[in-house]
């Protein structure tokens, strides 16, 4: 049990607090208030080009008690009690960039402040709004991520992606930056690629830009291979001269590709040229090499037997 001296010194230290904190609270200081900017939509057709700035800090002085009813306001703004938010519409924001002075909301913010209360200072003094005119760009869809087969699979036509163009929306400035729309690396999605295969891949989002797709559709296209053989390809000649005529022994030789099970029946002897080059001849060998002029995109893997071939260079006899 407390003593009847303690109670009389806690009786006199609670006076004494009081009379502390009315005259403490009599005296000035200075605070920081933060107001929130609203941002009324821009005019149709527009958009913003920089991070807006969000909350406008004001420095006023007023004596203390009146500065610790603003923090007290400030903290149960969530329940709806802090201060009135200032406004920027359409008719504060023309074509390019604007700078609003903060000065400019001085008598609406007097209007939540006591009467004795001075302002002191604004941080930002000026508030930066730059609005540009909204520009459209056609571009491609870039697939990025590689797209892995089964062994003694392969990839046959090209990759389908739709669409394969979208319209973005943005500054003309930041268009002029960009030349493709790329999705999210996709390798996961096409990991042991076999059959015919469809997936939905993300697009990248980009923050200076806008567009309306989400993700786009990619198809790959894949068959099993074999091994084609064809027996006997004709050989033909160039850059011989025309006064000279080039014979190989043999006349053929055989082919071996591989090929998609779907384009096997398509392969023919046609499917092929090959040649030996005059120029490639060596004086001191009897043999050239038979070359692959060209053959057609479905087979690859070419190898022919033999691959050299001897030949005779005869000169044409004169009419």
């Amino acid at each position: 049990m407390m003593s009847k001296d303690l109670w009389v010194f806690l009786f006199f230290l609670a006076i004494s607090a009081i009379l502390w904190l009315m005259q403490a609270s009599s005296e000035k200081g200075e605070s920081t208030i933060r107001i929130p900017i609203h941002y009324e939509e821009i005019p149709e057709g527009f958009c913003k080009s920089e991070q807006l700035c969000p909350t406008l800090e004001v420095t006023v002085s007023d004596q203390w008690q009146t500065l610790f009813k603003y923090n007290a306001k400030m903290a149960f703004e969530f329940l709806g009690y802090g201060f009135d938010t200032i406004k920027i519409g359409r008719d504060k924001l023309q074509e390019g960039k604007n700078y609003i002075s903060s000065k400019n909301f001085e008598n609406a913010l007097k209007e939540q402040l006591n009467a004795n209360t001075k302002i002191e200072s604004y941080s930002p003094d000026t508030i930066k709004v730059s609005i540009f005119k909204i520009e459209k760009k056609t571009v491609p869809v870039k697939l990025v991520g590689k797209i892995k087969l089964r062994p003694q699979y392969i990839k046959t036509g090209d990759i389908a992606i739709t669409p394969d163009k979208v319209e973005i929306y943005g500054t003309k400035e930041e268009l002029s930056k960009i030349d493709s729309l790329e999705t999210l690396p996709a390798d996961s999605l096409f990991e042991d690629v076999f059959e015919n295969t469809v997936q939905m891949v993300p697009l990248r989002k980009d923050a200076n830009i806008s567009f309306h797709e989400d993700k786009v559709q990619v198809e790959v296209k894949a068959e099993q291979v074999t091994e084609k053989v064809i027996n006997a390809v004709d050989i033909t000649t160039k850059n011989v001269p025309a006064n000279m005529t080039l014979r190989t022994f043999p006349a053929t030789v055989g082919v071996k590709c591989m090929v998609g099970i779907s384009n096997w029946d398509k392969i023919t002897p046609s499917s092929f040229k090959l040649a030996v080059d005059y120029n490639k001849i060596n004086s001191k060998s009897q043999k050239v090499n038979v070359e692959v002029v060209s053959c057609t995109d479905e087979v690859f893997s070419v190898t022919l037997h033999p691959e050299l071939v001897e030949f005779v260079i005869e000169a044409k006899s004169e009419q």
